[in-house]
This record gives structure tokens, sequence and C-alpha cells, in this order.
């Protein structure tokens, strides 16, 4: 037998069963998109329940005031505040994002 000069991965863990929509959600940008009607980015919002999408198109330029509220007018106003963001983006877009949010709200 040969010797592992790796360290042996933990003990596998079951998924979490996911049990509402809009719970747990991913936020995405798709940029640097040719420019049609002044957009030229989709922020993409994914229930990670049902495979549900909603693209919301935005120019690059988009403080996070502007950011929040187009989440809040295209989202929140349907589903409501979720358990989780998940974001491929920088580690505290998703904080930043849901910190603004719930000054937003006054929550």
């Amino acid at each position: 037998m040969k010797n592992r000069a790796e360290i042996l991965a933990e003990k596998l863990r079951p998924n979490t069963v996911l049990e509402k929509l809009w719970q747990h959600i991913s936020v995405n940008f798709i940029i640097k998109l040719p420019v049609s009607r002044s957009h030229n980015m989709i922020l993409i919002v994914y229930d990670r329940f049902s495979k549900m999408l909603y693209f919301i198109v935005m120019t690059e330029k988009v403080m996070v005031k502007e950011l929040t509220r187009l989440f809040k007018n295209n989202v929140w106003k349907l589903h409501e505040l979720s358990e989780s963001v998940i974001s491929d983006k920088r580690p505290h877009f998703a904080v930043g994002l849901i910190k603004e949010l719930n000054e937003m709200l006054e929550i």
C-alpha cells in the first residue's frame, strides 16, 4: 500500500434539505454586456429550492442604495426576506446587500 501525502477528507455529510421557496437564494451578476437602452449589466437572483430566476437589468455605475432598491422592488416585495444569501462576488457583497436592505426596511 502506498503512503498518502494528502490529508484524508472529513466524513461526508448530507446536504441540507430545502423546505421553503425563496429562503435560500443566490445573487450574482453578468457584466460587460453590450449597451442596450443604457443598460449593460444583469443582476441574477436565483432560488435554490424552486430553481426560479429573476433577471434585473442595470448599469455598472449603480451604487449600493440603487442596487438594494432594485432588489427590494423586484424580489423582496414578492418573497420577503431570505434565510441565506450566497454570492460569487466579494464575500462581503451579500452581507452588504442584506444590511442595506434591512436599513431600507427599518429593521
